[in-house]
């Protein structure tokens, strides 16, 4: 039986990678994974309690819920006695698209129950895209009254209405669930901020306090967690502020589609928060050459972002009586993004970063190695043909600890054996948010041609530069470099 308890609406916005061979405990495993302590390896029977996890389902029109059914599928076949959507289900906060992750539901389990009889429990929440942007592109101003109510999730009190209606249980703003003896709790898009109200006034009651697992769904990161410090998709702090009162917490959160090959998507410090990924496209990071939102200095970028949605990610999580096991799936070629997460159920913290940063051990490349540079007429991200120059170079090896997450590329003007800094950037390994078996076997990174000049020419006449190439992992440990033989940057051949 599901308890729930209402509270005031609020409105708010904004490896190892071994191959195939040993068994995760309890379950087949197709990659070797990283205990963190032996007693998480201790050798035991089935799992008191599976669900499944996905978030940022974004569902827009018919046929593309494809990917979720799959998901749904894959998650039934697994035991799941629950599932997990952490936000953003419809894309554009229709009914109509929300009406079809309902359809995919009671496709895949229909009465809310598996085809053995189990039941299998919905353990969804609102995200903004889903209350918020029906109202994106003024659309107040291109739809009737009428229009909106009947199509707009978000608009006015329909978020209740329409969520009681398709998914027949009553909305409430944060809610509680029990699943075979284990609590959930969820908050909906913005009802984060009553979260310690909720958990202070209900602790007792659900069971909370205590070293058993409880699990909490919301859809942006709690602040402070995943990702570290900052991460583009965090709230206000709330939820921090609430879940660190109870170190036997587990958030679950989205809505920055940061890869769950990541390894700072799963954080412990005085609770432990996971990040979800995204089932419809992965948001590659700031800051790198062929990722979003990249811009130097008001110059664009001269490569185009990643095919990101061919990242479509979601996680198996059992729990058992000593420790819980995180099996992170994609569903585009149907294989494991990478070793399980093992988190025992002492108390300790394995997965706190800190602790992690300082083991890592960073990729590096082969030996004998070597970076190529040629120049070429291309198009920028803006699609503008320009003069570019492009650095390309083997994929480093992953270590025992760590695949590679981006490449630090240095450009280097080159004059009488002296090296002198005068670009550094950063760019994504084109494989990082897929599975180990799709590593890539290069990588490049491209420059404008004319920033370069500008750079080099005023150091005394210099017209040679050379290139660093590093490969880095997640937590930032850099491999050694490799470095191209000096280029001159005369005009191009076919100039």
């Amino acid at each position: 039986m599901s308890t729930s308890t209402i509270v005031s609406r609020r409105s708010f916005l904004a490896s190892t990678f071994a191959t195939a061979g040993a068994a995760v405990v309890g379950e087949a495993s197709s990659t070797k994974p990283v205990s963190p302590t032996a007693a998480a390896q201790g050798v035991g029977g089935a799992p008191n309690l599976v669900f499944g996890v996905v978030s940022d389902v974004h569902v827009r029109s018919k046929g593309e819920e494809a990917t979720l059914a799959k998901a749904l599928e894959f998650f039934r076949d697994a035991g799941a006695d629950g599932v997990v959507i952490a936000g953003d289900i419809a894309d554009s906060g229709r009914v109509s698209q929300l009406e079809l992750v309902a359809n995919a539901w009671n496709n895949v389990f229909p009465g809310g129950k598996a085809p053995d009889g189990r039941p299998v429990e919905r353990l969804f929440v609102y995200g903004n895209h889903d209350v918020l942007a029906w109202s994106w592109g003024g659309a107040k101003s291109r739809y009737t009254e009428e229009e909106l109510r009947a199509q707009a999730i978000g608009y006015k009190d329909n978020r209740a209405c329409v969520w009681e209606r398709i998914f027949g249980e009553k909305y409430e703003p944060i809610w509680a669930k029990t699943v075979k003896g284990y609590v959930f709790t969820g908050a909906h898009w913005g009802c984060e901020k009553g979260l310690d109200q909720f958990l202070q006034e209900n602790a007792d009651r659900l069971g909370l306090r205590g070293t058993k697992p409880f699990f909490h769904i919301q859809h942006p990161h709690p602040s402070g967690t995943v990702q570290g410090p900052w991460a583009w998709g965090r709230d206000g702090g709330a939820a921090t502020q609430a879940l660190e009162k109870f170190p036997n917490s587990v958030a679950f959160s989205g809505h920055s589609h940061y890869s769950i090959t990541d390894e700072r998507s799963i954080w412990q410090g005085s609770f432990t928060s996971v990040g979800t990924g995204s089932l419809k496209y992965i948001f590659s990071q700031y800051w790198r050459e062929n990722g979003e939102g990249n811009d130097h200095g008001g110059k664009p970028s001269q490569m185009p972002i990643l095919p990101e949605g061919k990242g479509r990610q979601g996680m198996v999580v059992r729990v058992y009586d000593d420790r819980m096991t995180f099996e992170r799936r994609e569903f585009v070629f149907g294989e494991r993004l990478g070793p399980d997460w093992v988190v025992p159920l002492d108390g300790s913290r394995p997965y706190a970063f800190a602790p992690r940063r300082e083991k890592a051990v960073a990729p590096e490349f082969a030996q004998g190695a070597t970076v190529t540079v040629e120049r070429l007429m291309g198009k920028n991200r803006q699609g503008k043909e320009v003069d570019q120059v492009v650095v390309s170079f083997p994929a480093a090896k992953p270590s025992e600890t760590s695949r590679v997450h981006d490449y630090e590329v240095a450009a280097l003007a080159y004059h009488e054996d002296v090296d002198y800094p005068v670009s550094v950037k950063r760019v994504h390994s084109e494989s990082f948010f897929l599975p180990p078996t799709r590593e890539a076997e290069s990588g490049r990174i491209v420059f404008a041609a004319d920033e370069l000049e500008n750079c080099v020419v005023p150091v005394k006449g210099v017209k040679s530069v050379r290139f660093a190439v590093r490969p880095v992992e997640c937590f930032g440990r850099k491999g050694h470099e490799i470095l191209s033989e000096p280029f001159v940057l005369s005009p191009r051949a076919d100039a």
